[in-house]
């Protein structure tokens, strides 16, 4: 996501492409080695994890309904936690075929998240429902208010929603297949679908190339550093840069309240 693209996005058509081949890149940073989006997902996973522990949240013997499934990380996540119940969907194909020849104990669904009724298909009262780096991708607006409610029908009273995004406190950007939204849009479509936020921490300061910086300054820095030394380096030495990537992150995201690239957010749908 280096500039701005108005070039058409089919969503049905991209992702089916993209996921003609299945690895960690596909369902993660495409413009960066496997290697080291292993330490982006690290970094995801943990973020998730201590939020909804922060909020709450018991994972074992919980439901999950995991959207985007793609290549399965967080499938993964939730099976090693112990959870009792869960449901994925995917627009792929591909990734949910993959996935259900994987993990033949959980049900996995081709569907787009914006066509209406997902409740009738993966049924209701989750205790979780997760959009890991996925809300972004839906970049008709008129599209957002409905994936939000089918979310919101989809768990149980009571129940947590987890997203991984970019919540701009600037202007939105559109990037043609990503669309970056304003915190001010996000806080006011979550309200008006029925949730209330409950957490946000920011994930990533330096590990993937940011998009909200506070000022004009601060995004020369640290879009000079990225052009003339991460994005030269991290093809060289994908692991090693991930590590130091993450330690950088980890640190700055015990202390920080805001940062200039993805957060993790927590929502509830009120008990009442």
């Amino acid at each position: 996501m280096t500039g701005q693209s108005r070039k058409p996005y089919d969503p049905e058509a991209y992702w089916a492409e993209r996921y003609s081949t299945i690895d960690l890149t596909k369902s993660g940073h495409i413009d960066l080695p496997v290697d080291y989006n292993r330490w982006l997902y690290r970094r995801k996973k943990e973020r998730l994890m201590q939020l909804l522990q922060r909020t709450g949240f018991d994972v074992r013997g919980a439901s999950v309904l995991d959207v985007a499934s793609g290549t399965g990380v967080y499938v993964e996540a939730w099976k090693a936690q112990g959870v009792q119940r869960l449901v994925g969907i995917d627009i792929s194909a591909a990734a949910t075929q993959a996935l259900q020849a994987r993990f033949p104990e959980y049900a996995f669904h081709k569907r787009d998240l914006a066509q209406p009724g997902l409740a009738g298909v993966v049924g209701s009262g989750f205790s979780l429902v997760t959009a890991i780096d996925m809300l972004y991708h839906i970049v008709d607006d008129a599209s957002f208010p409905v994936a939000l409610a089918n979310l919101h029908d989809t768990l149980a009273p009571g129940g947590h929603f987890a997203i991984h995004d970019v919540f701009m406190h600037g202007r939105e950007l559109d990037f043609g297949y990503i669309k970056l939204r304003t915190l001010a849009r996000y806080t006011e479509s979550l309200q008006a679908a029925g949730f209330e936020i409950v957490a946000r921490r920011p994930t990533f300061f330096v590990s993937v190339q940011g998009h909200d910086h506070a000022s004009a300054w601060s995004a020369g820095l640290a879009n000079g550093l990225w052009d003339r030394v991460q994005s030269r380096l991290i093809p060289r030495f994908p692991d090693g840069m991930g590590r130091l990537a993450y330690w950088i992150d980890r640190g700055l995201g015990a202390v920080l309240d805001e940062g200039p690239s993805f957060e993790m957010m927590i929502c509830r749908r009120p008990a009442r």
